[in-house]
């Protein structure tokens, strides 16, 4: 079986996605200073019909709350050390490319963080900032790996993903755009990673 180089694979798959984000980013980071921005308003309407403003719906507030701490970097994280400490040599394979996956978003996204500088729509000012969503990033580049290497169990991987984006917009700590990035990033991430699991997989870490 041929594997296609790095750059092939970053053309094919990684760029389009990452200079679509980045478009979208470009038009969003308007939010407080353009009122007219067509995507800020559609962004602020969708948040307005997904937040669950106090008082909070009950249980379904707290199972969001569950299904958000599925993307924290921290389960993802141990999950990773945990398949290459303890598992057999196709569990510590997909443990490095998982871990491989996760620190590729994670560097990306965080980069992004500080350029683009976004506020939370509930902070009033600019803390941990907003776009891309990490919980986003961190799930859908899991989702693509597991979902290569089990691929019966992608589109239920991919939906779980998928509600750890919408957990965050429920939740009121995103906006759609921010998960949208966000999930751009962790895909793409991941296809990156498993094109190249050949070449990653030689290295010792």
């Amino acid at each position: 079986m041929q594997y296609r180089s790095v750059s092939y694979v970053f053309t094919r798959y990684f760029k389009p996605w990452f200079i679509c984000s980045l478009i979208l980013c470009g038009f969003i980071t308007g939010l407080d200073a353009d009122a007219e921005n067509f995507l800020s308003r559609w962004d602020q309407t969708l948040f307005d019909r997904i937040y669950d403003a106090p008082p909070h719906r009950e249980p379904i507030w707290t199972g969001m709350e569950g299904i958000s701490r599925l993307g924290d970097y921290r389960g993802v994280l141990g999950a990773s050390v945990l398949l290459m400490t303890y598992g057999n040599e196709s569990h510590r394979e997909t443990g490095r490319l998982l871990s491989s996956a996760y620190l590729g978003a994670g560097i990306i996204t965080y980069g992004m963080k500080r350029l683009i500088g976004r506020k939370r729509p509930l902070d009033e000012t600019l803390g941990n900032p907003a776009m891309p969503s990490g919980h986003a990033s961190i799930t859908f580049s899991v989702a693509t790996i597991l979902g290569y290497r089990y691929p019966k169990w992608r589109i239920p991987l991919y939906i779980g993903a998928g509600l750890v984006g919408f957990s965050r917009v429920y939740l009121g700590r995103h906006y759609t755009s921010d998960v949208v990035v966000g999930a751009a990033i962790g895909t793409a991430t991941g296809i990156l990673v498993w094109h190249n699991r050949v070449t990653l997989l030689k290295w010792e870490f």
